[in-house]
């Protein structure tokens, strides 16, 4: 009993954590306009607080946890949607990268080491994704069959197809804060204090 209420008080606090990173990337997406209804999800409160996409994050996570209630494989499928979620969410970028030959590093970068450990990387994703959308039990039947892939395909699916019949259209990229000369000037100044730290962390041993 207790090893269990320490797991659901984890579980609590990893969810509000999840819905409120969650809020945070809808507000950014919305400001981009790259999601429906963005000026809705945009708008901030008082408190300057993005109240709607915290709102509009807190039901969809409602919404995709209400069947664990009536079916443990659907909480299985749920966690399991969750992990690939993240773990795609990573890869992706870390593909893109590996794909473009005009990619600028910034201030952090693992010089030679970035390609190789770049590779590895989206092949474990790819590796455990698939073992997240496996059946959690044998014989699989109507009950037990995970979901995990169908909802990761199909959202992958509705995905594309919007980016193909509209999105590519208008969503120009994220909104640049500043000018380039005024980034750049920041990813030069924090360089300089990155070589600082580690001369003066090698100094001092």
């Amino acid at each position: 009993t207790a090893l269990f209420a320490v797991i659901a008080v984890a579980q609590f606090f990893c969810g509000m954590s999840s819905i409120t990173s969650n809020s945070r990337m809808i507000y950014a997406f919305s400001r981009d306009g790259a999601v429906p209804f963005h000026a809705t999800w945009h708008r901030l409160d008082r408190g300057r607080t993005p109240r709607n996409a915290i709102i509009l994050s807190a039901v969809c996570a409602f919404i995709l946890a209400a069947p664990t209630v009536v079916n443990y494989t659907a909480y299985l499928a749920v966690t399991s949607i969750a992990t690939i979620g993240l773990y795609i969410a990573y890869a992706l970028p870390i593909l893109l990268r590996l794909m473009s030959k005009n990619f600028k590093p910034g201030p952090w970068h693992l010089g030679a080491w970035s390609k190789p450990i770049g590779i590895i990387a989206v092949i474990w994703v790819a590796f455990i994704s698939v073992l997240f959308m496996l059946p959690a039990a044998y014989p699989i039947t109507a009950t037990n069959f995970n979901y995990t892939p169908v909802v990761v395909l199909g959202t992958l699916l509705i995905i594309t197809i919007w980016w193909f019949a509209s999105a590519r259209n208008w969503f120009r990229g994220p909104v640049i804060q500043g000018s380039e000369a005024e980034l750049e000037a920041i990813e030069e100044s924090v360089g300089e204090t990155v070589h600082v730290e580690a001369g003066g962390a090698a100094g001092g041993q």
